[in-house]
């Protein structure tokens, strides 16, 4: 391979692994015609905090989504999940309670990293699938919460804990930096140094890219199951507890649908549902697509039942191009580094030749 058409294809290799941002331009650009024609600023410096502060409370659902789905598998108890550790000790978060905030939040955590081991353990032990089984966890999780506490509401967060979890910073020109989207940065930060940068991670790539190869060369494959599982679930009781603090309030019925919605914002951020492929910083893009497409109708004022149709048609393509985008990468990068060899092993001969 030349060294004009190897570096064309590094250049398109890079262009495509900027594939969600790259949707996000487009959904952004999109949202910004249609409400100029209304009169309405979409990109304006308040609009793009408040979309950016909404799309943090994803970026946490949607990196507990991707860590399993990086191991080929999914989790559809993150919103039941989130629920039932709210509702379990949500009680002593209130203003009347005399208990410090944070032991119920480490609770809520604690207990969510239980319920996720406990997924791992039915998917490891009893071989259920992914799919089946953390369908079984939702529907379990989402019924205590409801036996637990029947029709009340839990109202009345203690203001202290909801400054730490969503207060805002500070504010430049119109733009307000808030506590989410510094945990959000803490988060992706955090996770992109441990799927990169450590055994862990590397471990988990390899069990998603291929789990029998993985096996064979000494890795406990069932053992990374149950850690991402379980960092899954915890992710998620975290996440409790932020949308918890956001509305000041929780209840059985909290996060119904935050288990799709983390799908979503992973696919669109690249990860691929046959696991082994995904860059964290992806869900970033993907949760400011999904939420720029709900605040976009907002704005445009489109009723509920022509919302959820743009929605769903908007969501498809954005998935579409990015998987696409995705697999044309990962095409680049094998021919890149059937190319690197190349040219290790032509390297490797002249100089044979040479002595």
């Amino acid at each position: 391979m030349d060294k004009k058409n190897l570096l064309t294809k590094r250049v398109k290799s890079t262009v495509y692994g900027l594939s969600s941002v790259v949707i996000m331009l487009i959904v952004f650009a999109i949202f910004a015609v249609l409400n100029m024609f209304q009169g309405i600023s979409f990109l304006s410096p308040s609009n793009l905090s408040t979309i950016l502060n909404q799309a943090s409370f994803l970026v946490i659902v949607g990196i507990a989504q991707a860590i399993v789905i990086l191991m080929g598998g999914i989790n559809l108890s993150i919103g039941s999940v989130m629920a039932l550790t709210t509702v379990m000790w949500g009680d002593m978060l209130l203003k009347t309670s005399e208990v410090n905030p944070l032991i119920p939040a480490a609770m809520v955590i604690l207990t969510a990293a239980a319920i996720g081991y406990i997924s791992g353990l039915l998917i490891t032990k009893l071989r259920i699938t992914p799919y089946i089984a953390t369908f079984a966890v939702m529907y379990a999780c989402r019924g205590l919460a409801w036996v637990y506490l029947r029709n009340r509401v839990i109202y009345g967060v203690n203001q202290a804990f909801r400054d730490l979890l969503v207060g805002r910073l500070f504010r430049v020109a119109g733009f307000n930096v808030t506590m989410p989207m510094l945990i959000a940065l803490i988060a992706l930060l955090a996770f992109f140094l441990i799927l990169r940068g450590t055994t862990l991670g590397r471990k988990w790539y390899f069990t998603g890219a291929n789990p029998t190869a993985a096996r064979f060369s000494g890795i406990n494959t069932d053992r990374m199951i149950n850690i991402a599982y379980t960092v899954s679930s915890a992710l998620a009781g975290f996440a409790g507890l932020m949308y918890m603090a956001r509305l000041n309030s929780t209840e059985p019925g909290l996060a119904g649908d935050t288990h799709f919605e983390a799908i979503t914002v992973s696919l669109i951020g690249g990860f691929a549902m046959a696991g082994g492929y995904g860059n964290i910083w992806g869900v970033a893009g993907g949760a400011i697509v999904v939420y720029t497409i709900q605040s976009g109708m907002n704005m445009l004022r489109l009723p509920g039942e022509l919302q959820a149709l743009i929605n769903g048609v908007l969501i498809i393509f954005a998935v579409y191009l990015n998987q696409t985008l995705s697999k044309k990468k990962m095409e680049l990068d094998n021919d890149l580094s059937d190319a690197r060899m190349a040219q290790r092993q032509h390297s490797m001969l002249k100089e044979g030749a040479s002595r």
